[in-house]
């Protein structure tokens, strides 16, 4: 963070940043690989099963964490499913609101084709898709829904 009061510019950086992957903590894996793969159409990439390595419990900040890890690839994102074994998180992502979450943003070349599947396959929407009327997506569509675990997932259409 920079202080604006300050007449004097940052350091350069040493370093280059790019995405690598978007990691989604999970309460069944089996059924959040299910659900990324048949439904939106992911491919697996790999299923780790029970990650034994001894640093994992240091990397992820929690002693003793023992957990399953399963990587789902689309065109521009890989997406790895986490569930813990243990110890145990909550069992719900919260709402769009709370601090500190996120939400994964899908561009869909047919809207209505992508709506009206997934929700006859029982997912659970905000609402039907909305039309934008200000703003980069303006005049194309977007809803949002949810993984089985809560995760808000979000659909664009962009305008024609």
């Amino acid at each position: 963070m920079t202080d604006s009061s300050s007449d004097s510019s940052p350091a350069p950086r040493a370093f280059s940043l790019s995405a690598n992957h978007v990691g989604v903590g999970v309460s069944d894996l089996a059924r959040s690989i299910s659900f990324y793969r048949d439904l939106l159409g992911f491919n697996v990439a790999y299923e780790r099963g029970e990650v034994t390595a001894e640093y994992m419990p240091r990397l992820v900040g929690i002693p003793g964490a023992r957990l399953k890890i399963a990587g789902l690839d689309i065109p521009g994102l890989h997406l790895d499913l986490i569930e813990y074994i243990e110890p145990k998180g909550a069992p719900k992502a919260g709402p769009p609101n709370d601090v500190g979450n996120v939400h994964i943003g899908f561009t869909v070349d047919d809207m209505w084709a992508a709506y009206n599947h997934l929700k006859a396959a029982g997912v659970q929407f905000m609402c039907e898709p909305v039309s934008p009327t200000v703003g980069p997506n303006k005049g194309g569509w977007a809803v949002y829904f949810v993984d089985p675990d809560g995760v808000t997932l979000e659909m664009i259409q962009k305008p024609k």
